[in-house]
């Protein structure tokens, strides 16, 4: 009897001992998450045996809340008081584990952006036309390219977005632009078109006659639709995205040169269009810079963002060509085939990240875009390289 009234009292005093400290620093450690900070408080609990805690806030560091994680309770708590890393709020929803475990903030946001992007084209051979000057002993060809400038063009995406970064989402990309150029000629000058034609006369040529003209133009469009799945990870301070699916990508040019021939009309009309389907995989890299305090609701961020986008497609490249000659003499042609085309983007710059009250992310990023098209050929040729460079402003919204 002896014996069990002694481990009698010790195990009570055990039970006592481990009852004492329920709102103790060791009960409730600290352990931050990449994904949210929550902000907590002591409930009027009924019994110092079932504690609730009160999860009145999540601050995001990242676009959403994710897991929750423990906040450390001082020992020496006044009841009624509010503790937490952010902010103090008065009310909001009980979760009855004081350790929060496996507690999360399930929710189902939207997220979306709309771009002004201003790119110039460029591409290998961008002739125009080509002149012949024969008023001195040796004959000298010059090529006349067209001028282009920075156009602006469309970006926009839609998508869903869970609390654990996995998104899915739409994006849409369209631009267009053309150009044109033209000569007068004195006496001795020919004028050829850009690059020979397919058709069995290959092209025309003007001038001769000091008057005789040439006047050329050029006419792009391209787009891109995307189908993809992404998902956010972070790895310390870096927080990235990962990404591919299913892409939809059409790009068409033509080319048109009109003049006179000893005071005879010539012209030649030229096109071509691929259309194409593939896949698409991407990753971004977004490194806050730490003068602000992104975490907290009301504050901003700012950070270097950095992104690479490929694209592998397969599809029809069709291509129509028709040259008038004097005579008059017409002659066309018209072939299909199959063809592949790549396409790479980049973007590096700077985004600005703004958490509203609501817990929305607003952020506007300023960056330089380059676009290469490989195989996308140019106005009057189906072969070639096609580049898009410049720059872009972006809005977004995650909620």
């Amino acid at each position: 009897m002896r014996t069990n009234g002694f481990v009698g009292l010790i195990i009570a005093g055990i039970c006592c001992f481990s009852m004492q400290p329920v709102y103790s620093q060791t009960d409730f450690a600290v352990e931050p998450s990449n994904e949210s900070e929550g902000v907590f408080r002591i409930s009027n609990a009924t019994n110092e045996y079932d504690p609730a805690i009160d999860a009145v806030s999540f601050a995001p560091s990242s676009p959403r809340t994710s897991d929750l994680s423990p906040i450390a309770m001082p020992e020496d708590y006044n009841p009624g008081e509010y503790y937490g890393p952010i902010e103090e709020y008065t009310q909001g929803d009980w979760i009855e584990d004081p350790y929060l475990e496996g507690a999360t903030y399930e929710r189902l946001g939207i997220v979306a952006g709309v771009a002004a992007v201003f790119l110039k084209p460029g591409f290998d051979t961008d002739t125009a036309f080509y002149t012949e000057d024969q008023t001195g002993m040796t004959t000298i060809t010059t090529s006349n390219d067209f001028p282009y400038n920075y156009q602006s063009a469309p970006r926009i995406n839609l998508g869903l977005i869970d609390n654990e970064g996995l998104s899915a989402q739409v994006r849409w990309f369209q631009f267009e632009d053309n150009s044109s150029n033209g000569a007068t000629a004195p006496s001795n000058f020919i004028f050829f078109n850009a690059l020979p034609t397919k058709t069995a006369i290959g092209g025309i040529s003007a001038g001769g006659l000091a008057g005789d003209t040439i006047a050329t133009s050029s006419n792009m469009k391209l787009y891109t639709i995307d189908l993809d799945l992404s998902q956010e990870l972070n790895f310390e301070r870096w927080q990235t995205t990962f990404g591919g699916g299913y892409r939809h990508a059409s790009v068409s040019q033509s080319y048109h040169a009109q003049g006179t021939a000893s005071g005879a009309a010539v012209s030649s009309d030229v096109g071509h269009r691929f259309d194409g389907n593939g896949l698409v995989v991407f990753g971004e890299a977004r490194r806050p810079l730490g003068l602000f305090d992104r975490r907290s609701k009301g504050t901003s961020s700012l950070s270097l963002i950095s992104s690479l986008k490929y694209s592998a497609l397969w599809g029809t490249s069709k291509y129509s060509a028709e040259d008038r000659t004097t005579g008059p003499v017409i002659a066309t042609a018209q072939t299909d085939s199959k063809k592949s085309l790549s396409i790479a983007e980049v973007q590096i710059g700077m985004q600005a990240d703004f958490v509203l009250q609501t817990g929305a992310l607003v952020w506007v990023r300023a960056a330089w875009d380059g676009m290469w098209w490989n195989g996308a050929g140019s106005a009057a040729s189906e072969s070639g390289d096609l580049s898009l460079l410049g720059g872009s402003i972006s809005l977004g919204m995650d909620w």
